[in-house]
């Protein structure tokens, strides 16, 4: 497994980013806000320059951690949404980004599975053109916000390059009852994870290891395989939060490498 953080959890200034991901020694970073500004609706001429700054440092992007689909489905058109994703892998190909973030829409009960798959059928085949995996996140207040639903989408449409971001302090936040089955299955499809603790009975993000979301089988399971990525997203605010819980993320690593 391989290590990546989401850059504003630490900072969004990209100096400060690089230079933590080099003191750590990892390899990866995954950007989603750059001085104040989210990475989608950063210019080309933006990118150029800090893909330039990152490729010097010898840093990779693992991913954009866009927002897109995070949105009413009905709030623009499906043109506006195509134009709209164009502009957001031509990113993904400047930062060399092989996985973009999306969500599921906002809960909308009129929207069904079949549904939600066609919508993101159109925008999986603009990515597969382009050589890029979509990351599909869930989210409490997303269409896709539990274990089961991710497992049911992804089977009833086998998407080649729609994959399961799967964030388990999220199913923790939003009361998700999961069977170790329905997550072994989602586990089984991830190549890459949002490492995010939440505490049930504080309810709040906490540092990794303080909550309820139980990471050490998906960490075993997922060891030994240099594809798949953990990125840190603490959710608390505080960079210190995300210095921990690299720490325990690494020693963790570390035990399971003795």
């Amino acid at each position: 497994m391989e290590i990546s953080f989401i850059n504003d959890e630490l900072s969004d200034n990209i100096d400060e980013v690089l230079a933590f991901a080099k003191k750590n020694e990892l390899k990866y970073i995954e950007l989603r806000r750059i001085d104040g500004k989210p990475v989608e609706q950063l210019t080309k001429d933006m990118a150029f320059a800090l893909s330039e700054k990152i490729a010097n440092s010898g840093i990779l992007v693992s991913a954009l951690a866009t927002s897109f689909f995070k949105e009413k489905a009905d709030e623009q058109s499906v043109d506006a949404q195509k134009e709209k994703f164009a502009s957001v892998m031509d990113l993904a190909d400047i930062f060399g980004a092989p996985n973009v973030r999306i969500y599921s829409y906002l809960k909308d009960e009129t929207i069904s599975l079949e549904d939600l798959g066609k919508r993101l059928d159109v925008f999986s085949q603009m990515a597969l053109e382009r050589g890029l995996n979509l990351l599909l996140e869930n989210d409490r207040d997303c269409c896709i916000d539990t274990i089961s639903q991710m497992h049911q989408l992804l089977d009833l449409y086998g998407f080649s390059n729609i994959f399961p971001l799967l964030n388990l302090g999220e199913t923790i936040a939003s009361g998700d009852d999961f069977s170790p089955q329905e997550l072994q299955d989602v586990v089984n499809k991830c190549l890459y994870f949002h490492i995010k603790d939440y505490d049930a009975d504080l309810k709040r993000w906490v540092v990794l290891g303080e909550g309820h979301a139980d990471y050490e089988p998906i960490f075993a399971d997922k060891k030994n395989d240099k594809a798949v990525i953990f990125s840190l997203d603490t959710g608390t605010g505080y960079p210190e939060d995300l210095k921990m819980s690299l720490n325990i993320l690494q020693s963790f690593e570390d035990d399971e490498e003795d």
